[in-house]
């Protein structure tokens, strides 16, 4: 292991060296004990003497043995000497990710944010600090609150000058801070972003979500609409906007809100809040309604929103038409009502994939229900043992079988268990398969339109990231205060993948393979304490490179112990 300025100051070059240490061997109360030096030959007039330069100690081990050839071939080469035997390593933190996250942390602005928008505050610890760390352990260990706080602890870099044992208290503190004082972080984070990614607000995205709770939960917990298939647990509504992939703002509310009726608090938002007084929004299909159009039309705020495609006449007239043109994805107007556009959209691998998932369905339905059918007979029969089956539990059992799939069959229980292919339903299935309905006020071209809307996969897929790698579910507070403080960390953290994707890319999984091998040491050796990085490979010094963040000097810091 290299040292940097701990070990002797190189000696001055001998004449002549023997080429290996020598033995001295003494003899004491009947054991034997061999000692290592290192000699200089002297000559003195006729005579050549030997001197003694260095005494290296006991020799025990091999071990031994070879840190003493190591000292004679620096001391050869005018090198420091490490004198490795002496040294400690007293522990080992995450070095990379944090390194990393640190420098995009300030240069994009967000500490800033967050000292401003805290400024007249009395906070009695650095909250900052704590809410930094709090996000990057969930780019690292994502879990829940106390284990972040012993991976704050323990694991995470901090300068040994500048290190603060964090409270426990203080990791709860900051969640409630965070919650208190959100709009006024939201406004100040977006303009230091505007000005530093040079940020583009002409099309937003918005889109919801829901994740649950473990236990009763707080206020906000209510049973709703669950699109982690947990409607056995209470659960949060979550509604994210997004520009450019990055999160602007984000709303929480209670689990049982309709989609629909949380687009005007979001347009409100976005006017009255950041001032954005014209932008397209783009969102799915759960939050059109009459009312929520002429809301944003009175906003003056253009929209690209996807209709429903069932159970909605105009949108299954337009939907069963063809689209015409060749390629693999293509849009076209269906109708115009006043400022209103209707664009029917096509995508041909996702009609291919969904007419043979359409087949598969109705085969495996067909298979199960002739199963079911024979069960329900032979149960009924007056000869079998048991107690037979109801037509009750046997409609429960079409049910489950059927899931979604309820339209395509038309089914009877009575004596047996009947059933037949919807032919209406089948032929319109298919008619519908890959495509989708837009409705716009906006001027772009039908496949611009079709494609802004597909952006909403971006907001889908950081959804995914919230839940499924900075783990926002389920959540075990019992405060509505402290959950909006953890949703709002989970927002953070993504803001961080996103600008290190943006910055490199590359995705966050190839990102951190390279930075969690990053590590620091905390060493003790001849009376100080200090802190050394491992080495950094070409791949790593290139991902700094290209993040634009400086690599971390060999040294981190230096304390005298005594």
């Amino acid at each position: 292991m290299e040292l940097y300025n701990l070990s002797n100051p190189p000696l001055k070059r001998y004449s002549y060296f023997v080429t290996t240490p020598k033995k001295n061997r003494i003899r004491k109360n009947g054991r034997l004990y061999v000692y290592a030096v290192i000699v200089q030959s002297v000559r003195e007039g006729s005579r050549v003497t030997q001197k003694t330069v260095r005494n290296l100690g006991r020799m025990k081990t091999d071990e031994d043995w070879g840190w003493a050839e190591s000292v004679l071939r620096a001391m050869k080469r005018e090198e420091e000497v490490p004198e490795a035997r002496g040294l400690e390593i007293k522990g080992q933190c995450e070095l990379g990710g944090v390194w990393a996250a640190e420098e995009l942390w300030k240069s994009y602005g967000v500490r800033r944010t967050l000292v401003d928008s805290l400024d007249g505050r009395r906070i009695e610890f650095d909250l900052e600090r704590v809410v930094f760390l709090l996000v990057v352990n969930r780019l690292y260990q994502p879990s829940s609150d106390l284990s972040a706080y012993r991976w704050i602890r323990d694991r995470a870099y901090t300068p040994t000058s500048a290190s603060v044992r964090v409270k426990r208290q203080w990791i709860y503190r900051s969640l409630d801070v965070l919650a208190e004082e959100k709009n006024r972080i939201e406004e100040n984070l977006l303009q230091n972003l505007k000005q530093s990614l040079d940020l583009s607000l002409d099309l937003v995205l918005y889109d919801l979500t829901s994740t649950y709770f473990e236990g009763e939960g707080p206020g906000l917990a209510e049973y709703g609409y669950s699109r982690d298939h947990r409607p056995d647990r209470k659960q949060l509504v979550l509604g994210v906007v997004m520009a450019d992939g990055i999160p602007i703002t984000h709303h929480v509310w209670t689990g049982n809100t309709a989609d629909k009726s949380t687009l005007k608090e979001v347009v409100t938002d976005l006017r009255e809040r950041f001032g954005i007084k014209k932008v397209v929004l783009v969102a799915d299909r759960g939050v059109i309604s009459l009312p929520n159009l002429e809301e944003l039309e009175k906003n003056g705020y253009q929209y690209i929103l996807s209709t429903k495609r069932r159970r909605h006449k105009l949108a299954e007239e337009l939907l069963a038409r063809q689209v015409p043109g060749t390629g693999k994805t293509r849009a076209s107007e269906a109708r115009v009502t006043g400022d209103r556009r209707y664009i029917l959209c096509l995508d041909e691998e996702t009609r291919k994939t969904r007419l043979k998932t359409l087949r598969h369905v109705r085969e495996e339905a067909g298979e199960k229900l002739h199963e079911l059918r024979e069960r329900y007979e032979k149960s009924r029969n007056r000869k079998s043992r048991g107690r037979p089956m109801t037509g009750k539990s046997a409609r429960q059992q079409v049910d489950k079988i059927l899931g979604t799939s309820k339209r395509l069959f038309n089914v009877t229980v009575g004596e047996t268990v009947k059933w037949e292919l919807n032919e209406k339903a089948w032929l319109y299935e298919k008619a519908i398969a890959g495509k989708f309905l837009l409705v716009t006020t906006s001027g772009l071209e039908p496949l611009q339109a079709m494609e802004s809307y597909k952006d909403l996969k971006d907001i889908e897929q950081a959804f995914n990231e919230l839940k499924n790698l900075l783990k926002l579910r389920p959540i075990y507070h019992r405060v509505d205060k402290r959950v909006k403080g953890h949703i709002f960390i989970c927002i953070l953290a993504l803001l961080l993948r996103r600008l290190m994707e943006k910055k490199t890319g590359q995705t966050f999984r190839e990102i951190m393979d390279k930075l969690e091998k990053l590590k620091v040491n905390h060493i003790q050796f001849r009376g100080k304490k200090f802190q050394q990085r491992n080495h950094i490979d070409p791949d790593q010094e290139q991902l700094f490179k290209t993040l634009g963040v400086p690599k971390p000097p060999k040294i981190l810091n230096v304390e005298t112990t005594r």
